[in-house]
């Protein structure tokens, strides 16, 4: 397969799908943190029905997006490929906001991204071991 052809396999795969994704949400996200409502950013994780309950949800935002990408360097780190660990934070952050939020849409979804990108590199890594074991 040619050059081209590998590069749009990579974007038509969960890995394409996941870069996608967090383009769009997080373009979104800083659209409306600079142009909206400070609170309402968090609407997607909880609600909040005062600025002490907003508080609290934001903390757990952070949270949950700082130790996901403390997973990701550490995982970097002991020298995973960089598409792997990836793939095993996510699947870490999509199970933490499934403790730390209501379930909703978007930790479904999140859920959801997370299963599929995990199964795709746990299936890449088990195609790669087979071939080095021939």
């Amino acid at each position: 397969m040619n050059k081209n052809g590998l590069k749009l396999r990579e974007f038509l795969s969960m890995y394409g799908l996941f870069l996608l994704c967090y383009t769009v949400i997080h373009l979104k996200f800083e659209w409306n943190f600079w142009t909206g409502d400070d609170f309402a950013i968090f609407a997607k994780y909880a609600q909040g029905d005062s600025p002490a309950a907003h508080l609290a949800v934001a903390k757990l935002v952070y949270f949950s997006k700082a130790t996901w990408m403390i997973v990701l360097v550490w995982l970097c780190a002991l020298k995973f490929p960089f598409r792997r660990a990836l793939a095993i934070s996510f699947v870490y952050y999509a199970i933490a906001l499934m403790f730390l939020f209501p379930i909703n849409i978007y930790t479904a979804l999140n859920l959801l991204l997370a299963a599929g990108f995990g199964f795709e590199e746990w299936r890449l890594a088990r195609a790669e071991s087979s071939i080095q074991v021939s």
